[in-house]
Parts: structure tokens; C-alpha cells; sequence
């Protein structure tokens, strides 16, 4: 496997790992809301981790395939996560509009990782 993919599929796991430790760590101390924003940070690097998968399944030897690939994902799927939080902000769902901020976080995350493990300029 490639250094950069291997690198990137580490650190999704990583953090994947990272998010359901603290997850339960914060179940543990009975914060139970806490937990779940680390809940949906977890699945965002999951997501992310599916994505790389598929991306190299999809274009197998080509590592500007992939790198296509999972960039346009990272912007498909957190535009969706936008329209959600402003939506909820428009309706004045602070909680709802929180959530969908965790994603967008996570997702920037993901890109600037991303980004420099690759050296992608997109």
C-alpha cells in the first residue's frame, strides 16, 4: 500500500479509535451529551474511512484516482452538513445546528489532513 494511503487510513482509524475511547470516558462520567458529540465525530471518520476504501477500490494503481476522488467527497458530503446547520439556525434549532457544526468540524479536520498527508492544494 502506498505511504499516503497508508498514512491517512491510519490516521481515520485513529481517530475513529479516539472519538469511542472519549466516548466512553464521558459516558463513564455521566455525560451523556458529551459522549454523543463524540458519537457523531466518531461516525464522521467513519465515513471518511469508507470513503478512502471505496476511492481506492475504485481506482486501483491510481493515486491521483483517489486523491479526485475523495476530495470531491469531502466537498459533496459536508454541503450537506452547511444546508442542514443553517436551516436550523433559520428555524432557531440551536441543538440541531450543533450537531451539524461537530460534522463540519470534523470533516475540516479530515480535509487538512488530508491535504497535507497528500500535498493536495484543493
Amino acid at each position: 500500500m502506498d505511504q499516503k494511503l497508508s498514512r491517512m487510513k491510519e490516521y481515520l482509524e485513529e481517530q475513529v479509535a479516539q472519538c469511542a475511547q472519549a466516548r466512553a470516558q464521558l459516558m463513564a462520567d455521566h455525560r451523556g451529551d458529551e459522549a454523543n458529540f463524540q458519537a457523531i465525530q466518531g461516525n464522521v471518520y467513519g465515513v471518511f474511512s469508507t470513503i478512502l476504501k471505496v476511492a481506492v477500490e475504485q481506482n486501483p494503481d491510481d493515486l491521483q484516482g483517489v486523491e479526485a476522488f475523495f476530495l470531491k467527497k469531502l466537498e459533496e458530503i459536508p454541503a450537506h452538513w452547511v444546508e442542514a446547520r443553517e436551516k436550523a439556525a433559520a428555524r432557531g434549532d440551536e441543538i440541531a445546528a450543533h450537531l451539524e457544526r461537530l460534522k463540519l468540524e470534523a470533516a475540516e479536520d479530515v480535509g487538512c489532513t488530508f491535504r497535507a498527508i497528500w500535498g493536495a492544494k484543493a
